[in-house]
């Protein structure tokens, strides 16, 4: 039995990949509210959402990641060579927002260039400088502008290694001073790969601080507005450390140079779907549209809506097989009609219905009257099946065999009909846990439960997409256990199918 769960279980993590995969592409053919024409924002706010919910990204393959070195190059063409002054300014604006992350890829390349378009490109440097703490005079003149971005190339060009960075942010970490603090302001955006990967959610006042550093120093490179003031809690700091998570998660690539490995990884990261994944596997599940972690959104909410599906399901089927039971002990006579009547009914009717008509007496205590109110609509396919399931068992060979030898009606059913007619339900109950969740957000919507269900309807109207694919993913899991589980109790009831399973294709 033991050879037979761990085989089973090393089947979870590649049936949930298949499942994400088949999830998100689904999802992604659904309308985007940003896409909406409805939605009264100008264009470049529309392009900015788009872009932070990853739509301008392909789905699962992408030829054409652009890094700082490619957008440096795109910007300064657009300042050299655009056709009009609408097109040079969008140039000098991303060659600003790009700032020091692309100084390593201009400046090198200003002696290629015209004398005019030299100056024009120097003075497009101007905000980046002055971010940098460089007066602005020197920035403002054309001729003195090209001189001081020579000249500071020149000087200072070394800095601009990784290594140089990563060595100051690690200082800053350890030791704090306003003066490493100024050091890294005058790299501005080349050192936000650094600062951003050195960031961690505050524990206690050591990392509190550290956090408060490096989150100033990327709101000043950045423009941003998003600091951690020193009154501030760690839960507040913490949302803070995860909004610079979720920017860097989207704006990565414009500040670093992808060589080799990083622009092969690129290729399946930069998309929908790796985006998603990469979020899903170092966020926590990813952040969702509250900007909480999805993970702590489920172990929240997760508790009430497990309760209700498998609290009914258990209450269900405890009442179904003695239901299977009676019926097939009375086949033929008056009792089974009424039972089968009865049976159907509760089928027919809603689970909403149910749950209005017992909701009106419920004062928000406990889980078990939304429990049986669930149950109810689980009650018929498990009866029939048991009913079914015990009237073929009772025409078995060996089940007559053991009345033709005096054993009593009783002894016979629980004996010899029983464990083989069970097995059909125990396959049955496999598959109700992801039935019975449609009907666990009815339940918790109309008792008002804190459960999955409300959260699922508010990210499907906002097509939050991590909370989505959580949520399925969730659920695949639950489906995949309960298979493991159903062959487990394949075993305990029969003995003799455990060597038949194990030689079974793995079930997918």
């Amino acid at each position: 039995m033991l050879r037979l769960a761990i085989r089973r279980l090393l089947l979870i993590l590649p049936t949930l990949i298949g499942v994400s995969i088949v999830t998100f592409l689904f999802l992604s053919y659904v309308p985007d509210p940003t896409d909406d024409p409805a939605l009264s924002v100008s264009t470049s706010e529309r392009a900015r959402l788009r872009r932070e919910r990853f739509l301008d990204l392909p789905r699962f393959v992408n030829f054409g990641t652009r890094d700082v070195r490619a957008r440096s190059a795109e910007a300064m063409r657009a300042i050299v060579d655009g056709d009009g002054e609408q097109k040079k300014a969008e140039g000098r604006e991303e060659l600003a927002r790009l700032g020091g992350a692309a100084l390593p890829h201009v400046l090198p390349a200003l002696d290629s260039l015209a004398p005019g378009p030299r100056a024009e490109v120097a003075l497009a440097l101007a905000p980046v400088g002055e971010r940098m703490g460089f007066a602005s005079e020197r920035l403002a003149d054309p001729a003195r502008a090209v001189a001081f971005w020579t000249r500071f190339w020149d000087d200072r060009g070394i800095e601009f290694r990784r290594a140089s960075v990563r060595s100051a942010v690690r200082r800053l970490s350890r030791y704090g001073s306003t003066s490493r603090a100024a050091e890294l302001r005058e790299l501005d955006t080349f050192v936000l790969e650094d600062v951003l990967g050195a960031l961690e959610h505050p524990t206690d006042n050591a990392s509190f601080e550290r956090a408060r550093a490096l989150v100033d120093i990327a709101a000043h490179v950045t423009g941003r507005s998003d600091r951690i003031a020193p009154g501030d809690d760690y839960e507040t700091a913490r949302a803070c450390v995860e909004r610079w998570g979720s920017f860097w998660m989207v704006y990565k690539n414009d500040f670093v140079t992808l060589d080799g490995p990083s622009r092969f990884a690129a290729i399946v990261l930069e998309t929908r779907y790796g985006k998603w994944a990469l979020g899903a596997v170092t966020r926590r599940l990813g952040v969702g549209i509250d900007g909480v972690p999805v993970l702590d959104g489920i172990f929240r909410r997760a508790p009430v809506t497990l309760t209700l599906v498998f609290g009914s399901i258990a209450l269900a089927y405890a009442a179904a097989v003695p239901l299977g039971l009676f019926g097939a002990a009375s086949r033929g006579r008056r009792r089974d009609g009424i039972i089968a009547a009865i049976v159907l009914v509760l089928y027919a009717i809603p689970t909403a219905f149910f749950a209005i008509l017992a909701a009106r007496g419920y004062q928000g205590h406990g889980l078990f009257l939304p429990t049986v109110v669930l149950a109810l609509g689980l009650v018929a396919a498990p009866a029939r099946q048991a009913r079914a399931g015990l009237a073929s068992a009772f025409a078995q060979d060996h089940v007559r065999a053991s009345l033709a030898r005096g054993a009593s009606r009783a002894r016979a059913l629980m004996r010899h009909a029983l464990p083989g007619a069970i097995l059909p339900v125990v396959t049955l109950a496999t598959l109700e846990a992801p039935m019975a969740l449609g009907g666990a957000f009815v339940v918790e919507r109309v008792f008002g439960l804190e459960g999955l269900g409300a959260a699922t309807i508010v990210a499907v109207q906002s097509r939050d997409t991590s909370w989505l694919m959580a949520v399925s993913i969730f659920m695949a899991a639950t489906a995949t256990l309960g298979v493991i589980m159903t062959d487990l109790v394949y075993t305990a009831l029969d003995p003799r199918l455990a060597q038949s399973i194990l030689r079974q294709r793995p079930r997918t």
